[in-house]
């Protein structure tokens, strides 16, 4: 019998509502990782599922949360953890004999793992003691052991995106910089109200920049990074390309990882403006999309070469394209796969850069 059959016949789950609502948030919990909060939320959870009188969940040594009834778990439990987990009795539950208020009973325990590696263990103590069908509590073990599996991708890809922004931050380009400094050397004795204006920029655009542990930011202070990098590129390429903003009101309080524009506008500067012969434009489009809002970059450059985009995507090819392998991870790993960064673009067909967020 299937869990979710048997869980509908328990007395106070006969609500199929009510059952998804706990499977849910079983899953829910799993999904925080695996911490005294989380495994403090399974217990709940599995206690209700299996209409238990006792749960316990621990890590691989020692007691992280339990739930019902008062039982003295500190007493055995860490024995009993070392001892299901020395056996690597992963695959299937079993059960032990407790002594609860002088009386023997029987305790079902199953391993949690992640990766197929061991983690912790799940113990089980019914109602009235009657009798656990071990099937089921495989089931749970293996529903919470997925959703264990995921918490830790997804703290992997949390780990790998912010390792992305600061090496995104460490290599603020030089390229940049050389010719911001260059062009304000340039203004020094030409004009040197000017020059001073640009300097103020350049030092708020690195402050900005360098800002410790910014990891979000809003659509507003995004392009106001931007504006910045486009007044010292300015000053450099003079009249030699137009910037047109599109920016509808409504998308500018939404929520975007930091540096996620600005590195395609240097993109779109660096590899299809700087190179291309006589005029350019540069636009920069932010559209309410429904539930989403669209950021559009695009530029009238040279384009880029499809090979050559693909490599820089796949991490393949680090000497071109500045940061859009980065802006790619972040957006994935901050709002899902499906709100990667997309890019059109064709040789001496310009280059559009889209992102999508959720508002």
């Amino acid at each position: 019998m299937s869990l979710f059959r048997s869980v509908r016949r328990s007395a106070g789950l006969s609500d199929r509502r009510e059952l998804l609502a706990t499977l849910n948030e079983l899953s829910q919990s799993a999904r925080r990782g695996f911490d005294r909060e989380s495994a403090g939320h399974i217990a709940q959870a599995v206690m209700r599922l299996l209409d238990a009188s006792a749960v316990a969940v621990t890590d691989d040594a020692s007691l992280l949360a339990q739930a019902g009834s008062e039982v003295r778990w500190q007493d055995t439990i860490a024995e009993r953890t070392a001892s299901v987990l020395e056996r690597r009795r992963s695959s299937r539950p079993t059960f032990y004999d407790m002594v609860i208020d002088r009386q023997t009973v029987s305790v079902a325990v199953a391993v949690l793992t992640s990766d197929d590696l061991p983690v912790g263990t799940l113990h089980i103590v019914t109602a009235n003691d009657t009798d656990l069908d071990l099937g089921e509590l495989e089931e749970l073990a293996a529903l919470i052991s997925t959703q264990l599996a995921l918490a830790e991708l997804e703290q992997s890809r949390v780990f790998a995106a912010e390792a992305e922004l600061r090496a995104l931050r460490a290599q603020v380009s030089p390229h940049f910089l050389h010719n911001a400094l260059t062009a304000i050397a340039g203004l020094v004795n030409t004009n040197p109200a000017r020059a001073r204006e640009l300097i103020a920029t350049l030092a708020e655009f690195l402050r900005v920049t360098f800002q410790p542990k910014q990891t979000m930011t809003t659509v507003a202070e995004e392009l106001r990074l931007v504006e910045a990098y486009l007044e010292l590129e300015q000053a450099r390429f003079g009249d030699r390309f137009e910037v047109r903003l599109n920016i509808a009101p409504e998308t500018l309080v939404v929520g975007i990882p930091f540096l996620t524009i600005q590195p395609l506008v240097e993109n779109a500067i660096r590899h299809g403006l700087e190179t291309r012969p006589g005029h350019g434009r540069l636009t920069i489009v932010a559209e309410d999309a429904g539930p989403e809002i669209a950021i559009h970059v695009e530029d009238d450059g040279i384009g880029i070469d499809p090979e050559r985009l693909r490599a820089a995507m796949e991490g393949a090819d680090e000497t071109v394209h500045v940061g859009i392998l980065s802006v790619d991870t972040r957006l994935r790993a901050r709002f899902g796969a499906e709100y990667g960064l997309t890019i059109s673009t064709g040789a001496n067909a310009g280059t559009k850069a889209t992102v999508r967020l959720p508002k």
